[in-house]
């Protein structure tokens, strides 16, 4: 955060590379607003030992304190604003730090915002440390994210040294890495990233090791120092670090000139984390880019749902299964399938949150959670490394336990995009007395439930109150005896089931949901062609034409969390055809034999999308060659996350 002025700067960075090794300067390549983007080059020995999610309601004050008042000099800068602790200035929300500077007068400054810190209460050297940030941008204002050396109370600055993750000043779409330190004086070195829109969510990670210290934007490198053999008297890099967040408004670097009209100014924190156990990352996986005009210079991939059809990095790619069941009256099991090593972090009723290495046998990570009961809520997300070698953070996931064996899965994510394994359960409906999934409770298969076949599994009449639904399940309950009355159709886990239902239910039909299952791209159904019954009958995509042909049923696989997609038609599974493990394996319907290529792994993502991971082949089914016509083949390829590879539900009954 401390700036000299331009002059005294260059001449410090001068005298700073003396000794240095090389520093390499890439830009970023072009950033998309991506959830959580993988780091490139990590290796698997990686674990995370400290993070705050920013989940609960309030700032966790036993990883976090305040720093108060204007500091010396304006905090060494200069700056205009009065640093509080009030929830005006810093509070949690929606999944999230914010962090707000206001324009009011306070404490004999005209601007207030918050500085948060972690000394006294996590200190760490080496690893790699990582947060996702959304950052404010005007003229005049200053967010970071840094840190200073634990020792700063006894040697000062600059001697304990310094690293700024990530600086943003005025209203500049860049950020800037820099290093500072103590070489018979204050030197500095840094770089600035290329142009994007810093206003939206990336994340900014530092990797350092006792070799070199690298600055990263979204997982691509930007600038590297290295500080190996303490060159260039960088021996401060070698010791304890804090972490910092902060918004400072105005100051020597980014001037006095302030837009007071576009105040408040707030940076968002949807997480930060801290990575150990000897990470290491190979340099040669940045993308080298020409500074002058941010272009590439290598092969570089799409990171999101960007429809190209060219080298797609898949570091980006999820595992093909993941979530959470119900593995006893008081267990659930976590798993995550086609992984090298799974970490899971959980908490329990928003407790305090738990990182645990999950048990690997071959490519699936699993890890048991006992003593729950019933309603208990498991918020969990995931960091794996994939079989291609990438480590990648999931989205954030809820999960609320039933004693009975049940089971709800969801996934939902704090910042812009969202993906989660689809809700499985082990194929029950189960029915609650109370509201929140709470009371007297009986399970319910397909079939139809008249007010005595309720009460013969101990359930009273008008007694209803919450309900929970597995996915490719239509529910209706009735206000009056064999199914008469007013109805409501239920197809999803449902807390309450409102004003007009509550207590008043007194029979229930439970069936199978049938959907079309609609590409993202053409807009066109999938459909068993002419409508042929017969076991190797081609599946195509076609128009929506009220045809049986075109309506899907799903059975769900506890064995292996995968489902069987059903043809309404015949009953036979949709199938990869003479079990092919190859891009352009065709799609067949075939006699339902519950086989590996009759399994998928359904994964949602943005707008309601899934996508279809075939268990045999790991490859995902899309529209071959982007086709938007009748007829258009049904295949399988390398999961791209492509719009000719996404499909949405649409019920049809």
């Amino acid at each position: 955060m401390r700036k000299l002025s331009k002059k005294i700067l260059s001449l410090y960075a001068k005298k700073a590379i003396i000794g240095l090794a090389s520093v390499a300067m890439v830009a970023t390549m072009s950033l998309s607003t991506i959830n959580v983007s993988p780091v490139k080059g990590a290796t698997t020995s990686s674990t995370l030992v400290w993070s705050d999610e920013f989940n609960g309601n309030s700032i966790d004050a036993s990883k976090w304190g305040f720093e108060i008042g204007t500091g010396s000099n304006g905090w060494g800068n200069n700056e205009q604003q009065y640093y509080t602790n009030r929830t005006d200035n810093a509070y949690v929300a929606d999944g999230a730090l914010h962090i707000r500077a206001k324009k009011e007068a306070y404490g004999g400054k005209n601007y207030t915002s918050a500085r948060l810190n972690t000394n006294g209460k996590f200190t760490f050297t080496y690893g790699y440390v990582e947060a996702r940030l959304a950052l404010p941008s005007s003229q005049g204002i200053w967010p970071a994210f840094w840190m200073l050396g634990a020792n700063i109370g006894s040697v000062g600055w600059p001697s304990c040294g310094e690293i700024d993750i990530m600086e943003a000043i005025n209203a500049e779409n860049k950020t800037y890495g820099t290093c500072h330190w103590n070489a018979n004086g204050h030197a500095e070195y840094g770089k600035p990233t290329g142009n994007f829109d810093i206003t939206q969510y990336h994340t900014y990670g530092l990797q350092w090791d006792n070799q070199y210290i690298r600055f990263f934007v979204d997982g691509n490198k930007f600038y590297e120092m290295s500080i190996a053999n303490n060159a260039g008297d960088t021996d401060e890099f070698h010791k304890p670090f804090y972490l910092l967040l902060n918004v400072a408004v105005g100051g020597n670097w980014p001037g006095f000139s302030i837009d007071d009209s576009a105040f408040p100014q707030e940076m968002k924190v949807d997480y930060v984390r801290v990575y150990q156990d000897n990470p290491s990352f190979d340099s040669s996986s940045s993308n080298n880019v020409d500074k002058n005009n941010g272009g590439n210079s290598g092969n570089t991939g799409s990171t999101g749902n960007t429809g190209n059809t060219g080298n797609t990095d898949t570091s980006n790619t999820p595992a093909s299964g993941m979530g959470m069941n119900s593995s006893g009256n008081n267990s659930a099991t976590a798993y995550v399938n086609d992984s090298k090593w799974t970490d899971i972090h959980y908490s329990v009723n928003n407790g305090a949150q738990q990182n645990v290495r999950m048990t690997q046998s071959g490519n699936k990570a699993t890890y048991t959670i006992n003593g729950l009961k019933s309603g208990d809520n498991v918020s969990y997300w995931f960091t794996y490394c994939n079989t291609s070698g990438y480590v990648k953070d999931t989205s954030k996931y809820t999960y609320t336990h039933n004693s009975s064996g049940s089971s709800s899965g969801s996934g939902s994510s704090s910042g812009s995009s969202s993906s989660g394994n689809v809700n499985s359960t082990s194929g029950d409906v189960y029915i609650y007395q109370d509201i929140n999934y709470g009371g007297n409770t009986a399970s319910l298969g397909v079939g139809n439930y008249t007010l005595s076949s309720l009460l013969a599994k101990g359930f009273k009449n008008d007694d209803l109150s919450s309900i929970k639904v597995p996915f490719g399940y239509k529910v209706t309950l009735y206000d009056n005896d064999n199914f008469g009355g007013e109805s409501m159709v239920v197809t999803s886990d449902t807390k309450w089931i409102g004003t007009a239902f509550n207590d008043r239910v007194s029979s229930i039909k439970v069936e199978k949901a049938r959907y079309k299952i609609v590409n993202k791209h053409s807009g066109l159904c999938l459909d068993v062609a002419g409508a042929n019954k017969a076991s190797g009958t081609n599946v195509q995509q076609c128009e929506a034409n009220g045809n049986i042909a075109q309506e899907w049923e799903l059975d769900y696989n506890n064995d292996d969390y995968t489902y069987i997609i059903k043809s309404a038609l015949t009953g036979k599974a949709l199938d990869m055809g003479g079990w092919s493990q190859d891009n352009g394996g065709n799609a067949i319907i075939w006699d339902n034999n519950k086989t590996a290529n009759q399994r998928w792994y359904i994964t949602q993502v943005d707008g309601g999308y899934v996508f279809f991971i075939n268990k045999h082949s790991n490859k995902s089914l899309e529209v071959g060659g982007w086709s938007t016509s009748n007829g258009g083949n049904v295949q399988q390829w390398d999961y791209k996350a492509q719009a000719n590879q996404l499909w949405k539900f649409e019920m049809v009954n």
